[in-house]
């Protein structure tokens, strides 16, 4: 099967008898769903009057369907597919509800929160599974999660345990069981826009270091979210597929990554965040080494605390690639540096992890890889490549071994020279 099926039919089709006509459409990202994938489009219409718009559209084969949804017959397999337009996502039944202004203003008076003429804007959407929808009003600031209604409570309690172990993470200000909860902000600005700053302070790696050690502490019993390791197959295969002159080096590469994997012991695991990069961490923005403020507690759990590590160092690689597409190459070499600089500094505490390390940073990469190359894009092909590159450093080139322990430097983008 290919990455992208062609679904000139069946786009077109989703539209009949809306008075809207597809004009053209283009690969926005694709992940698994159910028992199948969930492909995002940036589709081009117009309606009777003329008017054009460029809607987010969603082709589902893995089953997921409500009302709000077409139900198309893929011609090239015979199969019924689903189709549906954001902000209508049947896996988040509360999105609509909060994405336009007078519904939010009732939705949560209807939750004791008062708010007045407020913006909205959205941080985050992940279809079928989350979205962030931040909420400016003259009373404050809240951020509106949607997550799948059985998701609530144990979100919930989560942020409860969080705070309880001092951790600065949001306070859920009120919450609905179909899926939304309602989230103070937290203090100082993400930690992504000070790259400058905290690049070459070890203040800000001490700090990071310190705040896995507090969230190991947390009182917790459920696993943490599946990451790109527990997901290897998938990305393994969704990456060759899109890469097909690149297969056999990935192969190498998932191999040499697996090798690694096997066999950590259940009692190195410890809580984890589950998905940590700097978009998650908030800073002073006077002191930007110093940590205030934790986002996104609901991935977090037992786990591998490397893979947090490795998390945070593949994210910064991707970070930097994206300032250097940009023509930031300050930015990207801020990147850059610290990456190596958090990589290192996991090494020195903990030396035993030095052949895990590697592994955990190369599986994410990889991932982050296999979500630019399924576009299809010419920019995503080759930032899926350089990726390829930067995994290959990160579980060094020579016959992908790792070096012995304490002597790691894993380079975060290949260098020339």
């Amino acid at each position: 099967m290919d990455v992208w099926p062609s679904y000139e039919s069946v786009l077109p089709a989703a539209f009949a008898g809306t008075g809207t006509t597809v004009v053209a459409s283009r690969a926005h990202s694709v992940e698994p769903s159910g028992n199948g994938y969930l492909y995002g489009y940036e589709v081009d219409t117009v309606d009777a009057a003329g008017k054009r718009a460029t809607v987010l559209t969603y082709v589902d084969t893995g089953g997921t369907h409500d009302e709000n949804s077409a139900l198309v017959v893929d011609p090239a397999t015979d199969q019924p597919v689903s189709v549906w337009a954001y902000p209508n996502d049947p896996g988040l039944p509360v999105l609509p509800l909060v994405t336009y202004r007078n519904a939010a203003v009732e939705l949560l008076a209807s939750l004791g929160v008062t708010v007045t003429a407020p913006t909205l804007s959205v941080a985050a959407y992940r279809p079928g599974k989350r979205a962030v929808i931040r909420l400016d009003a003259a009373e404050g600031t809240y951020f509106l999660k949607l997550v799948r209604p059985h998701r609530v409570a144990p979100i919930a309690e989560t942020h409860e345990r969080f705070l309880e172990a001092g951790l600065p993470v949001p306070p859920v200000v009120a919450r609905r069981g179909d899926g939304l909860l309602v989230l103070d902000r937290v203090r100082g600005v993400p930690a992504g826009s000070a790259i400058l700053d905290i690049a070459d302070d070890p203040r800000f790696v001490a700090s990071l270091a310190a705040l896995m050690g507090r969230i190991a502490t947390v009182s917790l019993t459920q696993p943490a979210r599946a990451d790109a390791m527990d997901h290897a197959d998938w990305h393994r295969k969704t990456l060759a597929q899109a890469l097909p002159d690149d297969a056999a080096e990935i192969e190498r590469l998932y191999d040499a990554i697996g090798r690694r994997s096997i066999g950590w012991p259940a009692s190195d695991r410890a809580v984890v965040h589950g998905d940590l990069h700097l978009e998650q961490i908030f800073v002073d923005p006077i002191e930007p080494w110093r940590i205030t403020g934790l986002l996104d507690v609901d991935t977090a759990g037992w786990g591998y605390p490397v893979r947090d590590a490795g998390a945070v160092v593949a994210h910064l690689v991707v970070t930097a690639l994206w300032h250097r597409s940009r023509s930031d190459d300050a930015r990207g070499a801020a990147a850059e540096r610290l990456a190596d600089a958090i990589a290192r500094d996991w090494v020195a505490r903990h030396p035993d992890d030095a052949e895990r390390v590697g592994a955990a940073i190369g599986a994410q990469l990889l991932a982050h890889a296999g979500g630019q190359a399924t576009t299809g894009s010419s920019i995503g092909v080759a930032t899926a490549r350089a990726l390829l590159d930067a995994t290959r450093a990160a579980v060094v080139e020579s016959a992908l071994e790792m070096p012995p322990a304490g002597t790691m430097r894993p380079r975060s983008v290949p260098r020339s020279g």
